[in-house]
């Protein structure tokens, strides 16, 4: 049968390790007390600043947005002017911070300057939003079709030609059917009734199956009968 060991109290050597334990970070607590405290200050002091950090962009975001609510309401107006409605929305234009919120309300102007006519004004804004944008983003492509519909309001076909290209050969996923029929156009407009034909030939196999093809045939129609 086995022995049963017995120990007494005095036989117990070394201390509960668990309570050794205890002892050293309290003690080590004690000693550097000002060294934790300024730990754990600096930590709190972090986690506050990156909160107040991401409160303070969630309301400038906000703001942005509402800013461009207005600018919104303001180009829409029926009782003002567009003189009025264009200074209007340059003087909240001003009011915005630098991101992607300015591009879309630097569009927007722009868009406003194209469509009253005054192609001198819009076709800078469009350079800006392309310049400061990427490339393979919405607003700069919506920039680069509306930098070559104001050349060709302009009657500078020759440019506007070019900018079409650009955006053709730039492959960037932009619906490309109305960008090639502006581009033919252009053409015909510049006296280039070659290259006119050409592109329109070339939508007819690139665009088989779209549903404004018909707008091709009547074109290609009018020019082979110029013939």
């Amino acid at each position: 049968m086995a022995r049963r060991v017995r120990f007494q109290h005095k036989d117990l050597k070394e201390p509960d390790q668990f309570i050794s334990t205890t002892d050293v970070v309290v003690a080590y607590f004690s000693q550097h007390r000002k060294i934790l405290f300024a730990v754990v200050a600096g930590f709190v002091v972090t986690v506050l600043a990156v909160v107040g950090i991401r409160y303070n962009s969630q309301v400038e975001a906000l703001r942005m947005e509402s800013l461009y609510f207005e600018m919104e309401e303001v180009r829409d107006a029926k009782r003002i002017g567009p003189e009025e409605v264009t200074v209007k929305m340059e003087n909240l234009l001003s009011e915005f911070n630098e991101g992607p919120q300015k591009q879309r309300a630097v569009l927007l102007l722009a868009d406003t300057f194209y469509r009253t006519r005054k192609y001198d004004r819009s076709i800078p804004l469009y350079k800006d939003v392309m310049e400061t944008g990427r490339a393979d983003r919405l607003p700069s492509q919506l920039a680069s079709v509306g930098m070559a519909y104001s050349l060709e309001g302009k009657k500078d076909y020759k440019q506007a030609i070019a900018a079409y290209k650009t955006i053709i050969e730039g492959q960037s996923g932009y619906p490309l059917f109305h960008v090639y029929l502006s581009l033919s156009r252009c053409y015909e407009l510049n006296n280039e009734r070659n290259s006119a034909l050409l592109t329109l030939r070339e939508m007819k196999t690139r665009f088989f199956a779209h549903s404004r093809l018909n707008l091709v045939d009547i074109q290609l129609k009018k020019l082979e009968a110029q013939a």
